[in-house]
């Protein structure tokens, strides 16, 4: 049974709950005492439902296209005006709330406190106005109330916008990924797709919150200078001139903010491509040697990335400085201005002036600054979003007509005469090739026909069947394809689930059917040994294709995997008896038939093989197969574990085990939804669970799952201290800091000298203000002192800048022109210091990583690992700082402002010693929460990635089976469940906010009616009071960014927890091998055994002589499924892996060869050297190997076979003929130049296959590993990590008794004496060569072997 989410309690919750946020006190409540889980989310409202969001984007955006099209070119599609159309009202309706807040409470409150000091300055104190004093404070404190009780509603509306639009766009960008045509995905890459999602859509939750005040800025500012031309008259257009040239400096800022933001995505794409390459062919690169090479790569990426961010960070200094200083310039110049026109300042001026500024300050240099900015970002985001939307769809060609999927067709719908009809077809895969893929194709095959295509590497195999499929557009002729389509890759593709979910693969489940093709496609042994059943497996795309029952079936070399028994069980059950009535092209390197027709198309290359069922059967041996497969989940920058950041467990439900039941029949998503992970008892820093858990007997088995590392706990203060001395010396580090108490205390100090001021010049002009009438409010800028008759009598002394006026108006500007100064050099430290500690943490991740052993990646996916190069890295690049400033920042403004108000009333030090106090345990209580719902966030958000990755290596099954939809509905589910913790998360925020923000209006309360009670001068009282003003909405803040900073800060800790991993043995020893060793090449084990992690030993005891220039195969018999493991990569998810290893014996010979595992026991020596006594590189360097899994890298094909240009163009040249490529790489434009696209995807596998092999042959090692079957002077055997048979193959195939006779007898009476025919070939040359070499030995004395040129001595 599935449990669903809880409804929310906000929807049943009253007005004033929602308005304070108090439907949250339950779950606050919950998280303070435990971690939350999954399962303690709320359902997400319908309103914010991903597939419903999604079809309102999209309608929108294809009325756009429908629009543009009709318009001849005169109009272009637009997703701006898309978004306006469907989130417009919404958004603009919330202005409302923030131009009352800002326009009209903003301004209530200095209106009040200069009432309020004018109180306190004798005016109103008749007996009839006695009580004017309550009245004034009243209002001040009901502008902070009703304040509080509009922003955060108003903030969290704006955001909740937001989120909606991101995730309409998310889904709109999944549906358009699924339609693209291979053109178009040949343009693009998954991780610059990926960065749509994790980057670009995040623009909206990042920006909508600061755009309203874009427009309410400019009101705000107009409705100020009215009031300040009442009070100063043209003198206050000097600090508006100021605070306006803000408005076109910070436009400009947030052009050079947006460019400089394109410019670091663009570098920050291809550091983590890279660094994706890097991950997923971390084995090569390992034994090849290439970490030095590599790491100059990363460090030259990194290095370009930084230039850019250290662009941001100077701007974002300047940016910063200029805020923080702003104010204090601004009332500076105003009030400079007004003095030297003959103009004396009075308490009331100086703090409503002061207040009205540091709310306009607010708006014009923080809001619409950011404002603009954020517009800018978001067009960039927008505009990428849209040319990603405007790429070429795979458009169905008219030549293509009657397909249908395998999910087209009902039950109850007639089933078509299947059919495939081909009449001159040409095609090619762009329209800028030259030359066709496929020329002039003509082939008719119908229901009960088998097909065959056979050819060479890279004929055009693979693509035929891709024309069929309609990936492959056609250029001319005409395709007729009639009935239900199922197909096999080449490249076996499986998403992270049970094999019961890749198989049904979103379709109804019967198990009768289900245990049927179970048993047609070899998989019931294998599932009935294997420890989790079909929970396990990932060998599927053939049973997938089988349950689906459909009429054609198109399959790409399904038996290339397999050995011989299995290869001839599949063809004749599956291939031959269950899809007897079906159509069945089949694409592969050669078939051996008895009996066949073929046809050969003129320049193709390609062979087409047809035969009808009623002919005898056609046989295949497993040496015919292509030597390379490499599966989707396999390729490098797909998570391996449906993982991005925390990768739970794929499950049926939220919050429940899955319980398999295969008699009860079902229809289902595809991946349902995450496994909670067991909760932590311990508050460290961090802890691991390694899944070793007791199981109950009534449990569902679950595979084993390496749990990613997961912080608990407070984040330690010495975390924070390595963050900072990553970056700083200790002797900036003090500079620094004195820096920023200097800072503060010149900030404080400047509003505490004007106060000082301020009430001189009251007593200095105090005659004049007698001359005024009070009591008439007359007090404004129309009253001139030179009329009063103190101006008359002392017009040469007191009114004149004097000496003190003078000294004290040059005391003002000396305080504000050294806080600008020092705030610059202050911020820009802050920022240097965080980049220099951001650029070495990056190194000790990487430095980290790279030396970490390979057992490390093996039980890590490759997106957890990305993630901390991406997501990490990207928080402390850039977020990070940030958070830590305005915390640093604001907390030192609160005690600049506790300590003037307790300056001026040494009572109110115990309302700010309650405020402190309070403020410290309800953040403490949030954080509890804060922490949780951020972790269950990145939990929730790791599944949207991954399944974008998984479902584009998959699309072309996803399209050919038909279940786009089924895929689409299931990502709109994983976007349902990140939105349910995105949306805690912006409502815990808020809570906090109003929470903190009622305590600041309940201290701004404390400080303006204590003065009511106890008297003060007006100038006093307005510093007070106004320093108070501006803790609400700042400190919430404040405390606010605090939480977020800790929370980054678990992106510190992350990053340091992967440089700290235990590193491989030395590459250097300090005393290595002779430069000329091996010079033979003889390889001795003694009684090596291996170990796999800590599990029983997986190679024991092995004791054998490798001889030099002898080739030796390795078999791996293992009895549960009889099956050779010669593949070297393995397309499984991690837990999947973990089983698969244990039984690829072949690959632990491999690891123990190369210290890729180090033995726990026993030698391994190469020419009487123990390979254990030397480095790393001294050992691989001198080894070549040509790996299973063709791994090539996004660059030119010069790059990969010599990336790092250790050889001439003549060198590559020569190897390329030597595998056979020089013709096909001759033909094309670029030659050695030519762009290989990401995975090699523009390659086939065997052209991959090639390549890789030219590779090692460019090393000319003495030792070369490679699979070899029958060519081989020796065959080791091994089976459950013991030598079983080490021999000649001959004499093992003349042994009835031997595994590899038995294993050559499945291959058929025809293909077994072929082979032992081969064996017998080469044993017959080994004989004659020993006898000329002993004659020869006879004759000279010595034997010449040791001076052959061979290359590779030993071949194993």
């Amino acid at each position: 049974m599935t449990q669903p989410l809880p409804k929310s309690p906000r929807e049943d919750a009253s007005f004033l709950s929602k308005l304070l946020f108090w439907w949250l006190l339950k779950l606050l409540r919950l998280g303070y005492k435990r971690d939350l889980e999954l399962s303690d989310l709320f359902r997400v409202p319908k309103d914010d439902l991903s597939n419903s969001l999604g079809d309102k984007l999209s309608a929108a955006w294809e009325e756009e296209l429908t629009l543009a099209k009709k318009s001849l070119g005169k109009r272009t599609a637009s997703l701006r005006r898309a978004l306006i159309k469907v989130f417009g009202w919404s958004y603009a309706a919330l202005g409302i709330f923030a131009f009352t807040e800002e326009c009209f409470l903003k301004i209530i409150q200095p209106i009040c406190l200069g009432y309020l000091i004018r109180f306190f300055g004798g005016e109103f104190q008749t007996e009839l106005n006695g009580n004017m004093g309550y009245v004034f404070a009243s209002g001040l404190v009901l502008g902070s109330i009703c304040y509080t009780f509009m922003h955060h509603p108003f903030f969290f509306e704006t955001q909740h916008v937001g989120m909606r639009m991101r995730v309409a766009c998310s889904s709109v960008i999944y549906r358009k990924s699924l339609k693209l045509s291979q053109s178009a995905l040949g343009d693009t890459t998954i991780g610059q797709l990926v960065n749509l999602l994790s980057n670009d859509v995040n623009r909206f939750d990042i920006g909508m919150g600061m755009l309203h005040y874009i427009w309410i800025g400019p009101i705000q500012l107009g409705i100020v200078i009215y009031i300040l031309w009442s009070k100063f008259g043209w003198s206050c257009l000097v600090g508006v001139a100021l605070l306006v040239l803000f408005v076109p400096f910070q436009s400009q800022m947030g052009k050079l903010f947006g460019s400089l933001r394109v410019q670091v995505a663009i570098r920050t794409d291809r550091r983590v491509r890279v660094m994706n390459e890097i991950i997923s062919a971390m084995r090569v690169i390992k034994m090849y040697t290439w970490e030095r090479p590599f790491a100059l790569l990363v460090a030259e990426t990194r290095e370009d990335e930084v230039k850019y961010i250290k662009k941001t960070a100077i701007l974002k200094a300047i940016n910063l400085s200029l805020y923080y200083i702003s104010s204090k310039i601004i009332v500076f110049l105003t009030l400079l201005s007004y003095v030297l026109t003959g103009n004396f300042l009075t308490a009331e001026k100086v703090f409503v002036t002061l207040s009205l500024y540091n709310s306009v300050r607010l708006v014009m240099t923080l809001f619409f600054p950011n404002g603009v900015a954020q517009l800018a970002e978001l067009f960039v985001s927008v505009n990428r979003l849209q040319n990603f939307l405007m790429m070429e769809n795979r458009e169905l060609s008219p030549q293509a007509i009657s397909f249908q999927s395998a999910h087209e067709y009902g039950k109850s719908q007639k089933q078509p005469e299947a059919e495939i009809r081909m009449t001159k077809v040409t095609a090619k895969w762009t329209s800028k090739s030259e030359e066709p893929t496929l020329t002039d194709i003509t082939l008719n095959v119908k229901r009960g026909q088998l097909l065959g295509v056979i050819g060479p590497v890279g004929c055009g195999k693979g693509s035929l069947l891709q024309a069929i499929l309609r990936e492959l557009p056609i250029t001319s002729g005409t395709l007729h394809v009639s009935g239900k389509v199922a197909y096999t890759s080449q490249e076996p593709w499986v998403f992270g689930g049970s094999i019961k979910e890749n198989i049904i693969f979103g379709g109804q489940f019967d198990a009768e059917k289900y245990e049927r093709v179970i048993q047609t496609c070899a998989l019931s042994r294998d599932l009935s040994l294997l420890p989790f059943g079909d929970n396990t497996l990932a060998r599927v795309n053939l049973a997938r294709a089988v349950y689906a029952d459909s009429d054609i079936y198109l399959l790409d070399d399904p038996l290339s995997a397999v050995d011989a028994e299995v290869g001839r069980h599949l063809f004749e059950n599956c291939i031959i008896d269950a899809l007897k009535d079906k159509t069945t092209p089949q694409a592969q390197d050669l078939l051996e038939s008895t009996s066949q027709k073929t046809l050969k198309y003129k320049g193709t290359g390609m062979e087409v093989l047809t035969r009808s069922k009623s002919q005898p059967q056609i046989r295949r041996s497993a040496s015919m197969s292509i030597i390379s497969e490499m599966g989707a989940l396999g390729n490098p920058f797909v998570p391996e574990e449906f993982e991005w950041e925390e990768e739970p467990a794929i499950m049926r439900s939220y919050g429940q085990q899955p319980h398999y039941d295969i008699s009860r029949r079902m229809s289902k998503p595809l991946v349902p939804t995450v496994r909670l992970r067991p909760k932590k008892k311990s508050l460290s820093s961090s802890s691991s669970s390694n899944g070793d858990h007791p199981r109950d007997e009534n449990s569902p088995l679950i595979p084993k799952v390496h749990e990613e590392q997961r912080s608990t706990g407070d984040i330690s203060v010495f975390l924070y201290w390595r963050y900072i001395r990553a970056g700083s010396s200790l002797f900036a580090l003090t500079i620094l800091f004195f820096s920023n108490i200097l800072v503060q205390i010149l900030f404080s100090g400047s509003d505490y000298w004007l106060q000082y001021w301020t009430k001189n010049e009251e007593a200095r002009f105090s005659p004049v203000l007698d001359e005024q009438d009070f009591e008439s409010g007359d007090f404004d800028a129309g009253f001139k002192i030179e009329n009063s008759s103190f101006y008359k009598e002392n017009s040469t002394s007191s009114l004149s800048l004097d000496s003190e006026r003078e000294m004290e108006v040059w005391i003002y500007s000396g305080i504000i022109g050294v806080l600008f100064v020092i705030s610059l050099i202050r911020t820009a430290g802050f920022l240097t210091m965080c980049l220099t500690s951001s650029v070495n943490l990056h190194k000790m991740l990487f430095n980290g990583v790279l030396r970490a052993p390979m057992r490390f990646f093996e039980i890590n996916p490759v997106g957890r690992i990305l993630n901390r190069f991406a997501k990490d890295i990207g928080i402390v690049d850039e977020t990070l700082p940030s958070t830590l400033f305005d915390t640093m920042d604001i907390f030192l403004q609160f005690i600049g402002v506790i300590v003037i108000v307790c300056t001026v009333n040494q009572f109110l030090l115990i309302p700010s010693a309650i405020l402190g106090i309070l403020f410290y345990f309800v953040r403490r209580f949030y954080l509890e929460t804060a922490r949780s719902v951020k972790r269950l966030e990145g939990i929730a958000r790791s599944p949207v990635f991954s399944h974008l990755s998984t479902s584009l290596y998959g699309l072309t099954t996803i399209r050919a089976f038909g279940v786009e939809g089924q895929f689409e509905r299931q990502f709109d589910a994983y976007q349902d469940l990140h939105s349910s913790s995105w949306y805690l998360f912006l409502a815990t925020a808020r809570w906090l906010g109003i929470f903190v923000d009622w305590c600041s209006v309940g201290f701004i309360a404390a400080v303006t009616f204590s003065f009511l009670f106890m008297r003060q001068e007006g100038a006093a009282v307005g510093l007070a009071i106004s320093s108070a003003m501006t803790l609400t909405g700042m400190f919430q803040w404040g405390v606010r960014q605090s939480a977020e900073t800790e929370n980054h800060m678990v992106s510190v800790e992350r990053v340091l927890e992967y440089s700290a991993l235990e590193p491989e043995a030395a590459l250097v020893s300090s005393v290595g091998p002779p430069k000329s060793w091996p010079l033979k090449s003889q390889i001795v084990m003694k009684k090596m055994t291996l170990r796999y992690g800590e599990d029983a030993p997986v190679l024991n005891e092995i004791s054998c002589t490798i001889l030099p220039k002898e080739k030796v195969g390795r078999h791996c018999w293992s009895d549960w499924s009889r099956e050779i493991f010669l593949n070297y990569g393995l397309n499984l998810t991690p837990h999947l892996d973990e089983t698969f290893h244990r039984l690829n014996f072949a690959l632990f010979m491999i690891s123990a060869l190369f210290r890729i595992a180090e033995p726990c026991s026993g030698t391994i020596e190469i020419d009487g050297i123990d390979v254990m006594s030397i480095g790393l590189h001294e050992l691989r360097s001198k080894i070549s190997i040509i790996p299973q899994d063709p791994v090539l890298f996004i660059g030119t094909l010069r790059r990969n076979l010599d990336p790092f240009n250790d050889y001439d163009d003549d060198q590559l040249w020569q190897v390329l003929e030597d595998v056979h490529l020089a013709q096909a790489v001759r033909e094309m434009q670029a030659g050695l130049d030519t762009q290989i696209a990401e995975g090699g995807s523009n390659f086939s596998v065997g052209q991959r296959q090639l390549i890789c092999l030219g590779r090692a042959i460019l090393r000319r090692n003495k030792v070369l590993i490679l699979d070899e079957v029958m060519d081989s002077d020796r065959i080791l055997v091994l089976d459950a990590g013991r030598i079983m048979e080490f021999d000649e193959p001959y004499k093992l195939l003349l042994n009835t008794r031997s595994s590899l006779h038995q294993l050559v007898q499945q291959t058929g009476k025809t293909s077994a004496g072929k082979l032992i025919n081969v064996a017998k070939g080469v044993h017959d040359k080994k004989q004659r060569l020993s006898m000329s070499s002993v004659a020869e030995i006879g004759e000279n004395g010595s034997s010449t072997a040791g001076s052959n040129t061979s290359v590779e001595d030993s071949v194993f």
